[in-house]
């Protein structure tokens, strides 16, 4: 599942994936918090602009918890080369507790 804002979910959505849309971090943190009580979901990718825009204690508490598991997702960045290395290790870590050297 995915949040993102508006011009990000439609090319999710193009891909089949399922999509809601949030205008604000607050509403992207109810939407989590929505998914998390009803539909169970394991996994939810989102805006990283989204992300950082949820308060603090929020992203958090997310952090802490087990489920859902919740992955930002960066937009394209047309200035600098993102380093995906650096970005999965960073996953890696959050998922399992510890850094791993990928060689």
């Amino acid at each position: 599942m995915v949040i993102a804002g508006q011009g990000l979910s439609a090319g999710f959505a193009l891909a089949g994936v399922p999509v809601f849309e949030a205008k604000s971090g607050a509403d992207a943190a109810a939407q989590i918090e929505h998914l998390a009580e009803s539909e169970g979901a394991g996994v939810v990718l989102i805006d990283e602009p989204l992300y950082r825009d949820i308060p603090e204690e929020i992203r958090r508490g997310l952090q802490r918890s087990a489920l859902p598991v919740v992955i930002p997702v960066p937009g394209p960045d047309w200035t600098s080369e993102a380093s995906a290395h650096e970005y999965i290790v960073e996953i890696l870590r959050r998922a399992i507790g510890y850094r791993v050297k990928l060689q």
